[in-house]
């Protein structure tokens, strides 16, 4: 083997990516036929999968219903509630199916409606009428809401006055205009305002509502429950049925034997409704709703009706429904009526009994 081929070996050792080429440049007559070394490359290739969230639906806080473009002017603003008479001189109520929410709530006898406006507006609100001790504690669960009212006892008006969760819209605070006198209703039940009024009167910095209730995200399902065509009920001496509409997914409302009718014609209507068993202190003069503890719970929504349990540990805190199991009691998302009945005051209706509503 002759030297150039040796010093070609040394450097085909010193340099191995360029054996071949070398081995083929220094070889001679006497070498053996050179070795070719074909060296096989593997790529791998890594897929990576990426897995796109949606964002977040944004919903309203009080209805828990996809914000639109009606709703999203009005996300921010605060919540407005306004006590409504529900005696028989006060019919037709008007704005109640503007409400996101309503409280049914006793006082001297019969009941008081409490509406709670936020995604919707309403021209005409009312019969207003007076505040009760039972408000401040449920006006908590908003945030710190405006309170449109009509008057009140001294001690009712010191509450108000004191509760610094409140911003007050009530009738002797507010410009003369911003509440009127209906010649269509007798006083004392012919004292009507607007939500474009007494929204004019929100604070900067008051903020939107906190959210009452928990609702069912796009594509969940509500807990198991039992079908029910309807339901009777009472708050006070006032009794009232729902009967369900699957046309409309919706439970409509009777009071005194008659639907109960707004003004613009249309029966008062919820998407759900929520039966809380409360105790009442204070006596027949002042019968005021204890909201603060837990109790026994009844959700009607979708057809069916749901047992479970309401807890509210002090007033700072919200409110929150479970199961009889202990999972989390959503909503459909819509309008909610809150019912503040005594124990053992709920019926629920026969196919019969429902389809005797008229």
């Amino acid at each position: 083997m002759s030297g150039g081929t040796a010093s070609c070996r040394l450097r085909a050792a010193a340099g191995a990516l360029a054996v071949v080429s070398l081995a083929l440049g220094c070889s001679s007559k006497d070498d053996p036929p050179p070795t070719t070394t074909t060296t096989s490359t593997t790529t791998t290739t890594t897929t990576t999968t990426t897995t796109t969230v949606p964002d977040p639906v944004a919903v309203a806080p009080l209805t828990g219903a996809p914000v639109d473009e009606a709703t999203n002017q009005f996300l921010q603003r605060p919540a407005l509630a306004i006590k409504i008479d529900n005696v028989a001189g006060a019919m037709p109520q008007s704005g109640l199916n503007s409400a996101d929410i309503v409280f049914e709530i006793k006082v001297e006898g019969p009941s008081r409606l409490m509406a709670v406006f936020h995604t919707q507006d309403a021209a005409n609100v009312g019969p207003t009428r007076s505040a009760r001790y039972s408000d401040p504690p449920i006006l908590a669960l908003l945030g710190r809401p405006l309170f449109g009212w009509s008057g009140a006892n001294d001690g009712v008006t010191k509450d108000m006055y004191t509760s610094d969760w409140i911003v007050n819209v009530n009738w002797d605070k507010v410009k003369n205009s911003d509440y009127w006198r209906s010649s269509d209703h007798k006083a004392p039940h012919n004292l009507f305002t607007s939500t474009e009024k007494l929204f004019a009167y929100a604070e900067a910095g008051q903020g939107p509502p906190l959210p009452v209730f928990q609702y069912l995200a796009a594509g969940e399902q509500l807990a198991t429950g039992i079908p029910v065509p309807g339901v009777t009920l009472r708050v006070g001496d006032t009794t009232s049925a729902w009967r369900w509409d699957p046309e409309a997914a919706q439970w409509l409302r009777w009071q005194a034997k008659s639907a109960h009718v707004t003004s613009d014609g249309g029966q008062v209507n919820a998407t759900n409704i929520v039966v809380m068993e409360i105790d009442y202190k204070g006596g027949k003069k002042t019968p005021t709703a204890e909201v603060v503890g837990s109790g026994r719970v009844q959700v009607f929504a979708d057809g069916k009706i749901i047992e479970g349990t309401w807890n509210r540990p002090n007033q700072i805190t919200g409110m929150t429904l479970t199961t009889l199991d202990g999972q989390p009691l959503k909503l459909y998302p819509g309008r909610t009526w809150v019912e503040l009945t005594e124990g053992h005051t709920t019926s629920v209706l026969d196919e019969a009994a429902a389809g005797a509503l008229k």
